[in-house]
């Protein structure tokens, strides 16, 4: 290498406020690499002077014998530019919202509670009677509809899902049967003993069809 491009390499060094240590460094070589450069015993191989230039932003035909860096101004090198840059906008992802009460749903469902009613209703069919223990089959539908009302995500939608209609029917059919089996509520008002009542009449005419 000529004395000129090694008196302009070492130029460059100190305008960019390097020793002959930390280029070194930079590069991944020794000091001697550096300083046989400068005095032109060695010549930089091309890997070199790209970093070189890399690192001083400036092109090769700079680096070696153009106009000095600071009279243009630097242009960073692709892999300084694409460290620069900000990285993309991650896309927002709506965030998961699990059950209100999903352990407690979760195990509602599992529970085998017809298999229990049906239990119970022979029970008591047995020992007191098959009307009106029919009336436990409608605890079924009161239970799952809680259970479905426990997997719901927010509060508002727990309370909207729960199973009150059914409750209420239920309600409404027991008092029904206690107003008629007990003689003293006969003057409560109540509809659903009328109901009960009509489904005995069906009963008694399909009897005495047959």
């Amino acid at each position: 290498m000529d004395l000129k491009t090694a008196n302009r390499l070492q130029q460059l060094r100190k305008e960019n406020g390097y020793s002959q240590d930390a280029l070194a460094e930079k590069l991944g070589l020794s000091r001697q690499a550096i300083s046989k450069w400068e005095r032109g015993e060695s010549s930089p191989d091309t890997d070199n002077l790209i970093a070189l230039a890399e690192l001083y932003h400036m092109t090769l035909d700079q680096l070696l014998g153009g106009e000095p860096s600071l009279l243009t101004p630097p242009q960073p090198s692709p892999r300084q530019a694409a460290a620069v840059a900000q990285p993309a906008e991650q896309p927002k992802t709506k965030e998961k919202r699990h059950a209100l009460h999903g352990k407690l749903g979760k195990s509602l469902f599992k529970f085998p509670f017809p298999a229990v009613v049906a239990i119970v209703y022979v029970a008591l069919g047995l020992t007191v009677g098959w009307h009106p223990t029919w009336l436990v089959f409608l605890l079924i539908p009161i239970y799952y509809h809680f259970a479905g009302a426990c997997m719901t995500k927010s509060q508002k939608a727990f309370m909207m899902a729960q199973p009150i209609p059914e409750v209420i029917v239920t309600v409404f059919l027991v008092l029904g049967v206690c107003a008629k089996l007990s003689p003293g509520l006969g003057a409560v008002p109540n509809h659903s003993g009328v109901l009960l009542a009509g489904g005995r009449v069906c009963e008694e005419a399909q009897e005495k069809i047959r």
